[in-house]
């Protein structure tokens, strides 16, 4: 048997357990899940439960699957290699790395089993030379080092802001939107752009991240929002720093909650439409180029 692990998130609390597994693993289903759950395969936090439990946050889900069972992970997408880097499309719902090693494959074992050479890039073994990380339902460009020094550099790139990081999301647009809108406490219009730079610190939970006063500098350049015909819109956005969860929270700090996002208000949908579109590390090196990932169905302006 192999045992496939989760941990409940704060948008999935009040969720059925096997709606939650089937949500997040890669590859297993919801009728899987239940029906492996009424075998007596599931467990939350250490004891027995149904499928049909309906879940709290930071309770740990463990479901045990036959090794022929087993959901296979997704291919590994490569969209570059450089002699520094390997550029791969992370699919939503696969995570950038295992946070136990009991978890499900992550994409970082997937990029060390096709390119032997990060599985030491990094000081962390559990990165296999990833750069940086996105969230798990985030879809999108990710670099991952081949070599220490390479590691530290696109470090140190992205702790000074010289990582060119651009994103696509789908978000709810109110009709009354007026773009860019005027200046005023942590906005700053650029022409047709808006300049967010609303600081982020911890929130209520240990899963919310919040616009506070107190918090770490986050700068986000975001283009105008392009309205589509379901009340919804298409806005590209790019993140001068890296903060977590800072596309979300700069978006619904705006009022334009990313579609796919409950955490941070945003109505529910079968994914994050949260897209990496382009990572830029010609700043650190002048061989690397920008580096593209094709937009998901569903982004469509």
């Amino acid at each position: 048997m192999t045992p496939l692990r989760h941990t409940v998130a704060d948008e999935d609390a009040g969720e059925r357990a096997d709606v939650v597994l089937g949500r997040h693993i890669p590859g297993l289903s919801r009728r899987s899940a239940r029906s492996l759950a009424r075998a007596g395969h599931l467990r939350i936090d250490g004891r027995p439960a149904p499928a049909s439990q309906r879940v709290r946050s930071g309770e740990r889900l463990e479901l045990q699957v036959p090794e022929s069972e087993a959901p296979a992970p997704p291919p590994l997408v490569v969209l570059a290699v450089t002699p520094r880097f390997v550029y791969v499309d992370k699919p939503p719902g696969l995570h950038t790395l295992r946070l136990r090693p009991g978890d499900p494959p992550a994409l970082a074992d997937l990029v060390a089993a096709a390119f032997p050479e990060c599985t030491d890039a990094s000081p962390d073994p559990r990165e296999h030379g990833a750069v940086h990380r996105l969230d798990g339902g985030t879809s999108g460009v990710l670099a991952f080092a081949r070599d220490r020094d390479s590691h530290a550099d696109a470090r140190a790139a992205f702790s000074a802001g010289d990582a060119r990081k651009r994103y696509l999301a789908i978000v709810t647009c109110p009709e009354d939107l007026v773009w860019p809108g005027p200046a005023g406490p942590w906005r700053a219009p650029e022409g047709e752009l808006l300049l967010v730079h609303a600081p982020l610190g911890p929130g209520d939970t240990p899963s919310r991240v919040v616009v506070r006063a107190d918090g770490q500098p986050s700068r986000s350049r975001i283009h105008p929002p392009q309205r589509r015909a379901d009340a919804r819109a298409r806005i590209e956005l790019e993140l001068v720093t890296g903060r977590r969860h800072q596309a979300r929270v700069h978006l619904a700090w705006l009022g334009l909650p990313i579609v796919g996002d409950p955490l941070y208000g945003g109505v529910a949908a079968h994914r994050l439409y949260l897209h990496a579109a382009t990572l830029d590390l010609g700043a650190l090196d002048p061989t690397e180029s920008s580096i593209t990932a094709p937009s998901p169905p569903g982004f469509e302006p």
